[in-house]
């Protein structure tokens, strides 16, 4: 299984925070820079890494490495996308 780094930015559209297309690293310290890049221009930013094994379609649960800004709860709010 490998570890994805993935960066989600939020913006606010008519008061919602709605997710944008997630970009994919394959190191955590380039996943974490282009966080803290995309912070200063996004509603929000949330970087984590997920095992994955996209052969199978498995993934773990993904763990949060940083979080800037206004982020959803996923558990409380489901996630639409910005188009």
């Amino acid at each position: 299984m490998e570890i994805l780094y993935v960066v989600q930015s939020f913006r606010e559209v008519d008061g919602d925070v709605l997710a944008e297309k997630p970009v994919l690293h394959g190191l955590e310290e380039f996943a974490r820079r282009r966080g803290e890049q995309l912070a200063t221009q996004c509603e929000g930013v949330l970087v984590y890494a997920q095992g994955a094994d996209t052969n199978r379609e498995e993934y773990s649960d993904p763990v949060i490495l940083a979080k800037y800004g206004r982020v959803p709860n996923p558990q409380e709010q489901s996630l639409r996308y910005f188009r």
